[in-house]
């Protein structure tokens, strides 16, 4: 699962209301990608393949190992979102 970078988060707080980052210092990393050294990839969006009916657009990711442990004992997690 992908998350915004810091360049992104500064643009946030430029134009969304109620955002406020107050510390002038760089963003610490993610502890996750430090720690699994996960190589990331550009993000590209494509604008021209939208979806009509339920289930023509299926997007997945898988997440783990998780530091935290689910109480049925789990280390994965997996997304499923139809678009």
């Amino acid at each position: 699962i992908g998350h915004i970078g810091q360049d992104a988060v500064m643009r946030l707080n430029r134009i969304a209301k109620g955002v406020t980052i107050q510390s002038s210092s760089p963003l610490s990393h993610c502890e996750s990608c430090i720690l699994t050294k996960h190589p990331r990839q550009p993000v590209s969006f494509l604008q021209d393949q939208h979806a009509v009916a339920f289930l023509d657009l299926i997007h997945s990711d898988v997440c783990g190992p998780i530091l935290t442990i689910t109480p049925h004992g789990k280390h994965y997690f997996i997304i499923f979102l139809d678009n």
